[in-house]
């Protein structure tokens, strides 16, 4: 497993570290709103939710681009499951459905639950007013960019190994002292409302939580629906972001409700098919 994580973080680390004073991604988020969002959400790397939080913030995209970028993103979800060879099948239909996702619910959000939305266009927003170097607010607190590329993938590995051994370790104690269907009883298992369980689990602004979520479908603990709805609600920052820089009450409400009822629908729909 660790060689495969070494792996999946240095290729992330080489993409995170380019450049991106085109500002083409920008402008793209503008022109193609929940579809490029929900393609820059697939992407693992929890910075770019706390991005679109900021520029939603700055009223330079659309809610509902937001929304796409957050379900699509997954954190260190990506990186666990795809350091399990057997897991690749459940990587690549959770990828699917959460682009899906994003992109569908993207667009409702913008063309019919919150219409007439007022965007900045980025050509008329002076030179001096650049929004990508107002501050750190969208650094990543889980990479080491101040360390070499090789240093900063394996510190990253290293600390989702551990982290995946001490989860794993602490489910299987749990389950050999209280039995494997007390366990299944607590964890809702083969039910349809486990969804509403791990769609709250999401809302924990944590990277980690990804990291519980996958250990736990992986030991058949929770199902893929389950998966999938904890997943859709866990946008890293990005939620934190708008709470703490100002967002209105009223928007805020509006992303946690959409979040939660599309976690909550998708995930059952996962267990119903």
């Amino acid at each position: 497993m660790l060689p495969l994580l070494y792996i999946t973080y240095c290729i992330l680390e080489i993409f995170e570290r380019k450049e991106t004073s085109d500002d083409s991604m920008f402008y793209s988020l503008q022109k193609y709103g929940p579809l490029f969002g929900a393609i820059l959400g697939l992407i693992p790397q929890c910075g770019f939710s706390i991005l679109a939080s900021m520029l939603f913030l700055q009223k330079n995209i659309t809610m509902g681009t937001l929304i796409a970028v957050m379900i699509a993103t997954s954190d260190e979800a990506i990186p666990v499951l795809l350091s399990n060879p057997s897991l690749f099948s459940s990587l690549i239909k959770l990828i699917l459905c959460k682009f899906v996702i994003a992109v569908t619910v993207g667009y409702i959000v913008d063309f019919i639950l919150v219409r007439k939305q007022k965007i900045i266009r980025f050509e008329t927003m002076e030179e001096e007013e650049d929004y990508e170097e107002d501050d750190t607010s969208n650094a990543c607190p889980c990479c080491y960019t101040q360390y070499p590329l090789y240093i900063s993938a394996l510190i990253r590995s290293l600390k989702i190994y551990i982290f995946i051994f001490i989860t794993s370790l602490v489910l299987t104690l749990c389950i050999e002292a209280i039995g494997v269907e007390k366990m299944e009883t607590i964890l809702l298992s083969k039910s349809i409302f486990q969804p509403f369980i791990t769609a709250l689990f999401g809302f924990i602004p944590n990277c980690a939580i990804t990291v519980i979520l996958a250990q736990l479908y992986t030991i058949s603990g929770i199902s893929f629906g389950s998966l999938l709805a904890g997943l859709i609600t866990n946008a890293g920052l990005g939620l934190v972001c708008l709470i703490r820089y100002g967002a209105s009450k009223e928007n805020i409400v509006k992303v946690f409700i959409i979040l939660y009822i599309t976690a909550v629908l998708s995930g059952i729909l996962m267990i119903l098919l």
